[in-house]
């Protein structure tokens, strides 16, 4: 069954009736410490880019002190799956789908957007009361002004809709791209800095009048690798130059995120605040980053590629823990953020699954399930704790429990396995594919030397896009 517009108004009525007795609190009652039984905030904070050994609670040279501290109170899930590259992590997770179905299997064309009939998560969470706002990157859509946020459930959106912008004169293939919905701004100012900035004025001016959503996108740090502000740390023993401006980086967006969750603190809201840190896909080894032991990176559906540093705070209603072994995907993340809140749906409307009793538990049962991550150029399908992998030709298997940085492969031990889970790489009524053609966008940041400029400032050489946006 599609989960149309209409079914979201009927389920949305439902959820609401069902919290009215229990979940509506007087503002006097909202600004104490809110009752368990209240449905929680929720805020989705995506980086982009951040590879697996680029946090210090992984073991990275990185200071991330926020970071590492949410991982000390929250839930630490070491096998959290992304897709290897930024939109089908983003269609994921806003549609709890497969994205490799409807053509998203790559960075989407600046022409491309997330199927206008999907229903998505902020559409599931505004049709159940809650206030729903975006701030950072986009990435589903830019050419339709149908396709933004703000006309896809989020009540309100700041931040920008391509793949990436210039940190401080905002601009995209030539075009400015920063706005407050229809609006384009023109802000002085780092993009990290201002999407954070953002972020605790929401915060802030919060008046407890209905439970909230925000999908906090942030940009950093993926290229370009431009120069911060005002470093924090002395990373000059690192040997690689694009390894120190990519720690600065990290450490900068690190420090914001920790001024983000101290608002909720100072707005007295933190306990019942549901907030999950996760990177959209692994480091890109080309600009910075580092996968620890994982191997490869960014685009690649080996580990390096696709398993991600992720943390889920709830003090209300999760306690401290590590998951070990039991896997969670990204298009899991709508069902499970559903079942939090005690917003009614149809499983069947995802191919996700609820791993909200993995977040309680630590572990869970899965069941033969089998799930496909992957991009044009390269698939991998789940079938915990076995990974069968295609790439340039290459067909691999490993069990991932016994082997989890992808050393042994064990195909011929398990040619029926190989047989089935191959099947599984073909994917049903699959849409041509949205991908971007062309180099990567790390090109338009080198020097003539072919490397990075970090000082580099990108001018306006076309209209804003929102403003040539149909």
């Amino acid at each position: 069954m599609k989960l149309t517009k209409s079914v979201l108004h009927l389920l949305g009525v439902l959820s609401l009736a069902t919290c009215i007795n229990g979940c509506v609190k007087t503002e006097s009652e909202a600004k104490i410490a809110p009752q368990a039984n209240a449905q929680p905030n929720i805020i989705f904070i995506l980086l982009d880019d951040l590879g697996y050994g680029d946090v210090g609670y992984l073991g990275s040279e990185i200071n991330t002190p926020n970071i590492d501290a949410l991982a000390n109170q929250g839930v630490v899930i070491n096998h959290s799956y992304a897709y290897p590259i930024c939109s089908p992590t983003r269609a994921a997770l806003m549609t709890g789908k497969n994205p490799l179905e409807f053509g998203i299997d790559g960075p989407m064309e600046n022409d491309a957007m997330l199927p206008e009939d999907l229903a998505t998560m902020p559409e599931m969470f505004k049709q159940a009361g809650y206030q729903t706002w975006m701030v950072g990157k986009w990435h589903l859509g830019m050419a339709k002004k149908s396709a933004m946020p703000h006309n896809r459930g989020f009540d309100d959106f700041y931040g920008f809709l391509g793949g990436f912008v210039d940190f401080y004169t905002h601009v995209y293939f030539g075009g400015l791209d920063w706005q407050h919905n229809d609006e384009s701004l023109r802000e002085e100012g780092h993009a990290t800095d201002l999407l954070a900035k953002k972020a605790i004025e929401k915060i802030q001016n919060y008046q407890n009048d209905a439970p909230f959503f925000m999908y906090l996108s942030l940009n950093a740090p993926h290229t370009p690798l431009q120069y911060v502000p005002e470093p924090i740390y002395d990373y000059s023993a690192i040997p690689s130059t694009d390894r120190r401006v990519f720690a600065d980086m990290t450490s900068h967006v690190d420090q914001r995120i920790g001024e983000v969750l101290q608002a909720l603190e100072q707005k007295g809201i933190a306990d019942n605040t549901l907030v999950v840190f996760m990177s959209d896909n692994g480091g890109n080894l080309e600009a910075g980053a580092s996968n620890g032991e994982l191997k490869a990176g960014k685009a690649s559906a080996y580990e390096g590629g696709v398993r991600v540093p992720t943390i889920v705070r709830w003090p209300a209603g999760l306690t401290k823990k590590t998951v070990e072994s039991s896997p969670l995907f990204t298009q899991d993340w709508l069902p499970t953020l559903l079942d939090v809140a005690n917003i009614q749906y149809d499983a069947a409307d995802f191919d996700g699954q609820s791993r909200l009793a993995l977040l309680q538990q630590g572990t869970m049962n899965n069941s033969q399930r089998t799930v496909v991550l992957g991009t044009a150029k390269t698939k991998a399908v789940y079938q915990w704790p076995y990974k069968l992998l295609k790439e340039k030709g290459n067909t691999l298997l490993f069990n991932l429990v016994e082997d989890e940085f992808e050393q042994q492969d064990i195909a011929a031990l398990h040619p029926e396995l190989v047989a089935s889970l191959s099947t599984k790489l073909i994917t049903k009524n699959a849409q041509p594919s949205k991908a971007a053609k062309g180099p990567p966008p790390e090109s338009l940041f080198y020097g003539p030397d072919g490397k990075f400029v970090y000082d580099i400032r990108k001018p306006e050489t076309r209209d804003p896009w929102v403003l040539t946006a149909k």
